[in-house]
This record gives structure tokens, C-alpha cells and sequence, in this order.
């Protein structure tokens, strides 16, 4: 499952106003829901019994997946349906290098956020 897969959700709702293409096509964005959901679910039942992606090791695949998770969410995806999914990302984001990640990674969106807003 990665949004990037079916790129037209993050396209729509994100890069067409940023590169000012025009207001988001909402069949495009729905057929990128119907995507990440059927991606969505898959996943979420294959995190079933297990700790992290492969298994009860954390490994790259975790971090490479959970990666897309804060995009996903910001694009409002509806993770929120795939309770596997919200338990394996709870145990990711209760790292302390992710949660310095994810720290970083806002402040920088606040700042592009705050300085393309002055324009």
C-alpha cells in the first residue's frame, strides 16, 4: 500500500494547488480513495498477530511504510478503518526517533506553509 503507487490523491489534493494546475478533480480523488483502501486492507490484515510488518523484528519495511502513514492521514485517507494499521503505527510513533522525525518534518511544513502563505 503507498499513496505513491496511485499517485492521484497527493496530486490533486496537494500538487495541482501548489503548482497552480487548478482546483482538485474529485474523480480522480476517488478513485485514489478506492486505491488506498483496497491497498489499506491487505495491509491491515496482514499486520494481524504481528508486532511490525515482517513479523517481531522492527525493519526497514516499517519505516518505509509507516513513512507514507502522516501523508496519508493529511490527505485525509481513511486509515482510521484499519484498526491493524492504527495499532502497528501507534508501536512506530511510540519511538523516540520517530516522534524527533516527525517533529522535524512539521516544523519544516510550518515553515514552507507560513512562507508560501506571505506570498
Amino acid at each position: 500500500m503507498t499513496i505513491y503507487e496511485n499517485p492521484c490523491v497527493p496530486y490533486e489534493k496537494g500538487s495541482k494547488d501548489v503548482l497552480g494546475l487548478g482546483p482538485p478533480d474529485p474523480a480522480f480523488i476517488a478513485r485514489g480513495e478506492q486505491n488506498f483502501s483496497r491497498f489499506a486492507a491487505v495491509l491491515n490484515d496482514s499486520l494481524k498477530g504481528k508486532t511490525w510488518v515482517l513479523g517481531n523484528r522492527l525493519t526497514l519495511a516499517d519505516f518505509s511504510i509507516g513513512g507514507l502513514l502522516p501523508t496519508a492521514e493529511r490527505l485525509e485517507l481513511p486509515v482510521g478503518r484499519f484498526p491493524e494499521i492504527c495499532r502497528w503505527y501507534e508501536g512506530l510513533a511510540s519511538l523516540p526517533a520517530w516522534r524527533d522525525a516527525l517533529a522535524a518534518r512539521d516544523a519544516a511544513l510550518a515553515l514552507w506553509l507560513s512562507k508560501r502563505a506571505a506570498r
